[in-house]
C-alpha cells in the first residue's frame, strides 16, 4: 500500500482520535492524518500542502451550514477528492452533491462496519477515485 495524506476537518478531539485508531485497527498504518479544528485552520493547512483526501465534518464552529462548509472546502481545493464523515450526514445528506461520498460516524467510528468497506479501504478508494457505495 502506498503512503495516503489526509487532512482531517473534525472540531472534536475525541472523535479525530477516533477516526486514526479506527484506521490502526483496520491494520492501515500508511494512512497519515493532519486535523484542522476548523474552517480557517483548514484554509491555513491547504495553502501549504498538497494532500490526497479531506475527510470533512459538516458543522465546524465556524462553519455551521453544511452546503457552505462543503463549498468553502471543494473551493479551497477543487481537484481534492473530499469525503465526509458527519454525525448529522442523514439530516444533511441533502443538501450536498449525490457523487459525494458521505459516511455516518456513528456507523463508521463503532465498529459497525468491516471488510471491504472498512474506513481505512473508503478512504482509500476515495483518493483514488474509486467509486463505491458508501453506508
Amino acid at each position: 500500500m502506498s503512503a495516503l495524506n489526509v487532512l482531517h476537518v473534525e472540531d472534536d478531539f475525541a472523535d479525530a482520535l477516533l477516526v486514526q485508531n479506527t484506521v490502526f485497527e483496520a491494520g492501515d498504518y500508511e494512512i497519515g492524518f493532519e486535523v484542522a479544528r476548523n474552517l480557517g485552520d483548514a484554509r491555513r493547512k491547504l495553502k501549504q500542502k498538497c494532500y490526497d483526501l479531506v475527510l470533512l465534518d459538516l458543522r465546524l464552529p465556524d462553519s455551521l451550514d453544511p452546503r457552505d462548509t462543503f463549498d468553502s472546502v471543494k473551493n479551497m481545493c477543487p481537484v481534492t477528492p473530499i469525503v465526509v464523515l458527519s454525525g448529522s450526514v442523514r439530516v444533511d445528506s441533502g443538501m450536498l452533491p449525490e457523487e459525494i461520498t458521505q459516511l455516518d460516524k456513528n456507523r463508521h467510528l463503532c465498529g459497525r462496519v468491516a471488510g471491504p468497506n472498512s474506513l481505512a479501504q473508503i478512504l482509500r478508494d476515495s483518493a483514488c477515485g474509486d467509486e463505491f457505495e458508501a453506508v
